[in-house]
């Protein structure tokens, strides 16, 4: 048989988990052709078929399967190796983050301690709503993900960040002008909240009192533009005690009175399952150090 090469090996391994020759060319920087020579050099030196074309797309055949299965570890120690030997923070790349706003807080500090123990590493980051990270990182468009809610255990491996919960909050001087009259301040005022396929959609209108609101409730897709929305007097919105604990404590935005807030929610950081880079290990401890959401479920 002939020397297997590495390269190859890794190709394989991500059609397997990308379940095509194409997005397998996207994540390794490479053409579709390139793609195939290197699966064909494989199947050549190891006198097996890898791949079936199927309905669902490509997948591995029972001897590609056993094979691969194999060869995971065998990746996995050598890019550990590789690591291990490396001195004065010579790993390089580029590592690709997705979160969302209510972590921009800490999310600094974070940069700062990656910045000492990888000085070659760069970062793309990405702010979205939890679902759309979640879809990214399972297409391997992204390393890592910041999101809140439950994390599907069969696809990404997580580490818990902590706890936030979302108050109902508006600008002070609005509710003066209320006089109290809440029924009335609910139905004149803009409210604001995180999109209607976002983890808080139907908690928000529950909070609210049901349908009656929900014909003026209005969407956004960013918590910090709707954070600064309420600052300045633009009415009501669902948001983060982590993201405006500043405000909240200098009483420039107050709580809904009446209102009660949301459960506590928890934050995680998420990758693609097995992937154990040791890059990204140190990404998962720089974020587990910095997050500064409530370390336990706090009672609503």
């Amino acid at each position: 048989m002939r020397y297997l090469n590495v390269a190859n090996l890794e190709t394989a391994l991500w059609i397997a988990r990308l379940g095509s020759f194409t997005a397998a060319a996207e994540r390794l920087h490479t053409t579709q052709p390139a793609i195939s020579t290197r699966i064909r050099e494989l199947e050549s030196a190891l006198g097996i078929k890898l791949f079936s074309r199927s309905a669902r797309g490509v997948e591995p055949t029972l001897e590609g399967r056993a094979f691969l299965d194999k060869v995971q570890p065998l990746l996995q120690h050598l890019q550990e190796l590789s690591a291990s030997v490396k001195t004065g923070g010579g790993v390089r790349g580029t590592v690709r983050i997705g979160a969302g706003n209510i972590c921009m807080d800490w999310f600094p500090s974070m940069v700062i301690a990656l910045r000492q123990a990888l000085p070659h590493v760069t970062y793309d980051v990405e702010l979205g709503l939890g679902s759309r990270m979640l879809q990214r990182l399972e297409t391997r468009k992204l390393d890592i993900a910041i999101i809140s809610g439950p994390v599907d255990g069969a696809k990404f491996d997580a580490q818990s960040l902590g706890y936030d919960r979302m108050v109902w909050m508006t600008a002070p001087h609005l509710l003066d002008e209320a006089g109290g009259d809440m029924p009335t301040f609910l139905r004149e005022m803009p409210l604001w909240c995180v999109q209607r396929d976002s983890y808080y959609w139907q908690a928000a209108v529950r909070a609210l009192g049901g349908d009656e609101v929900v014909g003026h409730l209005n969407a956004i897709d960013n918590m910090a533009a709707a954070a600064h929305m309420v600052l300045r007097g633009g009415g009501a919105a669902l948001l983060s005690e982590t993201l405006v604990r500043a405000d909240l404590a200098a009483g420039r935005i107050v709580p809904l009175p009446g209102i009660p807030p949301g459960e506590p929610v928890e934050f995680s950081v998420a990758w693609s399952k097995g992937d154990r880079h040791p890059v990204l290990a140190q990404v998962v401890e720089a974020a587990t150090r910095a997050s500064t959401f409530a370390r336990t479920a706090a009672p609503a």
